[in-house]
């Protein structure tokens, strides 16, 4: 979508996503190709053999279709995604409307050409190859009384992994009746009602069962330990200045992995629209539960934060093209960062 376009769009729909209280969207910028930032370069080598199925992400609503883009994009090096009310991969294909509409609603959403774009791309090397995708695990959930995105858009997301994946790696949880947002045991507002914070206390264990689908088998939590060791993790010469994610991010850290991350797991979370530091501080990267998983299976756990601005009034993460026509491939500014905090997580000097 172009410049001229970006203003229009905002004041027709940006009302309409304030009024679902989630604003998905906020408008794009002008249809050019930016820069993946200075000292990335996406397609460097990075040694993937010692991260076979230590790296995995996850995210909720734009987080959620962020988590497919870093999946499917990284794949040789993302083992697997777990994904919270969120659609198929390129779902928006560049278009605010398309994004608004189908991926939204789920109506008119289909699903061919998503699966085109994809093994194009994978041809022509600008996202992994396709045959690491079917190697890793999808976890997916979707609230059927979701009021902000259809679960039809999560039905067509199994559907794009099944023609990817084997059919035993993709699960998809559709019986925990939340409103949109993040459930967890206990944090947040009462399950059926979206609260500020978008975490809803449905007494499920979110987290846990995500986790347990993308790494097999792990050690029971252990709340006491992950209470006190949230920090935060300067990414300043990691991420990208196009690309909208704040130098500071949130951490969790365990013990074990504290002086060394050589043989810790690493799992990166994406906070959903109005979800990030600047509306909700650490809500989300303290109660979503993750840490207290984390703390026992040596796990480090990062949440990038997404800056709003006048292109992204509600701090969305890039799933329409807002940051350039590469949003979604290995070049896009988001991307491209998150493989950035990947690489140094394993040089071992992430938490450098």
């Amino acid at each position: 979508m172009r410049s001229s376009n970006c203003w229009t769009t905002a004041r027709t729909y940006v009302p309409l996503l304030i009024l679902a209280a989630s604003a998905l969207l906020g408008c794009d910028r002008a249809n050019e190709q930016l820069p993946a930032g200075e000292g990335l370069n996406p397609t460097e080598a990075v040694d993937i053999g010692p991260l076979a199925g230590r790296v995995t992400v996850s995210g909720v609503s734009s987080g959620g279709y962020m988590a497919v883009q870093a999946h499917v994009a990284l794949s040789d090096r993302v083992s697997g995604a777990a994904v919270v009310a969120a659609g198929p991969y390129h779902c928006a294909q560049g278009s605010v409307q398309t994004a608004l509409g189908p991926c939204l609603k789920g109506e008119g959403l289909e699903l061919a050409p998503l699966l085109e774009y994809a093994e194009t791309q994978s041809a022509q090397d600008n996202i992994a190859d396709l045959g690491a995708l079917s190697r890793t695990r999808a976890w997916i959930l979707h609230s059927p009384v979701d009021s902000v995105v259809s679960p039809l858009a999560s039905e067509a997301l199994a559907d794009f992994y099944r023609a990817f994946l084997p059919r035993e790696n993709v699960a998809i949880v559709t019986s925990v009746e939340s409103a949109h947002g993040w459930p967890t045991v206990s944090a947040g507002g009462p399950c059926g009602e979206m609260s500020g914070d978008y975490l809803n206390a449905c007494d499920y264990d979110l987290a846990g069962t995500m986790l347990q689908h993308l790494y097999g088998d792990l050690e029971s939590t252990r709340a006491d330990e992950a209470a006190s060791q949230l920090r935060e993790l300067d990414l300043s010469r990691l991420v990208s200045s196009e690309s909208a994610i704040a130098d500071t991010a949130y951490a969790y850290v365990p013990a074990s992995c504290s002086e060394s991350t050589s043989k810790c797991r690493l799992h990166i979370s994406f906070h959903g629209c109005r979800q990030g530091a600047e509306f909700i501080g650490d809500s989300f990267a303290r109660q979503a539960g993750i840490n207290e998983w984390a703390a026992t299976n040596r796990i480090v756990v990062v949440y990038p934060q997404i800056e709003k601005s006048m292109f992204n009034p509600q701090g969305c993460w890039d799933w329409w093209g807002y940051t350039g026509e590469d949003y979604d491939l290995a070049s896009g500014p988001q991307v491209a960062s998150i493989n950035a905090i990947i690489k140094a997580f394993a040089g071992n000097s992430l938490l450098d």
